[in-house]
């Protein structure tokens, strides 16, 4: 989503975001985007970049530094987002398949998509554990219990994958985990 200066809006400026349930039908080939009280939207997931490049209506965007190309969803679905969350100019994109999002970290030599370094970020709870001891702000956090404090404090890092090994940073030797039959390859630290 990006607004009239084609600025990707983020959450941390725009709370009302968390608010939009984005539920993805993949055999029928459309998101269902959901919003508190509003009737649900429809877009089509399969776009073709082709045949929209002719009638213009490519966009470009930064998101975390990095500019991204896309595809403007359309006015339906642009009217829809400005209503639900009260600003007037917003588009919806769809990243443009051909054009992909390099990391801005080129060391790492991957493609990812809107995310800040990878599609993962793996958080040791032990190693926030640590962490949190050497930070003196967090001494006084006015979580009830310890469990509650080192858990607001994961949830600052926005992590999609919590652990808890036994070693603190022990994750950083790691070069890949592999979970039942999966395999993930550790692409380095996050810079966050």
């Amino acid at each position: 989503i990006v607004n009239s200066n084609g600025t990707a809006l983020t959450q941390k400026s725009e709370t009302k975001l968390c608010l939009i349930i984005p539920k993805i039908f993949e055999s029928k080939g459309f998101m269902e985007l959901c919003f508190p009280y509003k009737k649900p939207i429809k877009i089509a997931l399969n776009r073709e970049f082709r045949t929209t490049q002719s009638r213009g209506v490519i966009c470009h965007s930064k998101v975390c530094g990095d500019r991204v190309e896309g595809i403007d969803c359309g006015d339906e679905v642009a009217d829809w987002l400005c209503d639900a969350l009260s600003i007037s100019g917003l588009r919806l994109l769809q990243q443009n398949p051909e054009n992909p999002r390099i990391a801005k970290i080129r060391s790492l030599n991957h493609t990812i998509s809107l995310s800040n370094q990878d599609q993962i970020l793996l958080i040791n709870k032990n190693s926030v554990r640590w962490l949190a001891e050497k930070v003196p702000d967090w001494s006084n956090l006015p979580e009830i219990t310890n469990v509650d404090k080192i858990d607001g404090v994961v949830d600052r890092f926005r992590g999609n994958l919590i652990i808890e090994t036994s070693d603190v940073l022990e994750e950083l030797q790691w070069d890949e985990i592999l979970i039942g039959n999966v395999k993930l390859k550790v692409n380095g630290p996050c810079t966050r």
